[in-house]
């Protein structure tokens, strides 16, 4: 019995002197290793299409005289009738903001190489960029800016006056599709979801979709607008807890 006894204070004594000498760390990382949690990350994306309802568009006026006074005056007087126009159209100050304004000489070419150009005109450009909160507004605008005297139509831009309302459905729509995809792999695995551990949102910028190429006019005409569907996408990454 004494011997047991002496066996077994020993052993106290063992584990006694591998505490005092780093077995601490030993016993903590084992017990680390039992209570790690288990993780599953997947991926869900989520879209949603809707039609656009505002455009923007950016429309300028060129001339050309013969004096850079003369053109400016020319490009002048249209560019305050496309003000009007806006005006009547019921179009606020903040929605228009001038984007470019120059005026350049106009030089005559020479097949001699060693004749200087001469300067024969000038060339004044104005343009604007103007936002259309109503789509059904939209041809009829640019028929009346076109009829006034806008010879130029850099590009139009289609896009919504409430973005955010679609990105958050899209992120929620994509927040659902990672949970079936955790529960997908999962049950292939032969274990349970648990908790969300964390959620990473890697969506892109919303894309606006343009019309690329420069427009010039020189009469009016019916302008038939189409601006078709455009989808909101949204990434995500989530971790999950599994059981």
């Amino acid at each position: 019995m004494a011997k047991s006894l002496s066996l077994t204070n020993f052993n106290v004594f063992v584990i006694a002197l591998l505490m005092g000498f780093g077995g601490a760390s030993y016993l903590d990382s084992v017990a680390a290793e039992d209570t790690m949690t288990r993780t599953l990350s997947v991926s869900g994306r989520g879209e949603v299409k809707a039609k656009p309802d505002m455009a923007t568009i950016n429309i300028g006026v060129t001339t050309s005289e013969k004096t850079a006074a003369a053109a400016l005056e020319k490009n002048t007087a249209s560019m305050q009738g496309i003000f009007e126009a806006m005006d009547a159209l019921g179009i606020p100050d903040t929605d228009i903001q001038t984007s470019g304004f120059s005026v350049n000489p106009r030089y005559a070419r020479y097949n001699d190489r060693e004749t200087p150009p001469d300067i024969v005109g000038y060339e004044v450009r104005n343009t604007v960029t103007v936002a259309i909160k109503n789509l059904d507004d939209l041809g009829g605008a640019l028929d009346r800016f076109i009829t006034i005297g806008a010879n130029q139509i850099n590009g139009i831009q289609f896009g919504f006056a409430d973005p955010q309302s679609l990105q958050g459905a899209a992120k929620k729509a994509a927040i659902e599709d990672a949970k079936r995809n955790a529960e997908l792999y999962a049950g292939a695995a032969g274990v349970k979801v648990g908790q969300v551990m964390s959620i990473r949102d890697g969506s892109a910028p919303m894309p606006r979709p343009m019309m690329e190429r420069a427009m010039a006019f020189d009469q009016a005409a019916s302008v038939p607008i189409a601006p078709g569907e455009q989808t909101v996408s949204a990434q995500v990454s989530v971790v999950y807890t599994i059981e």
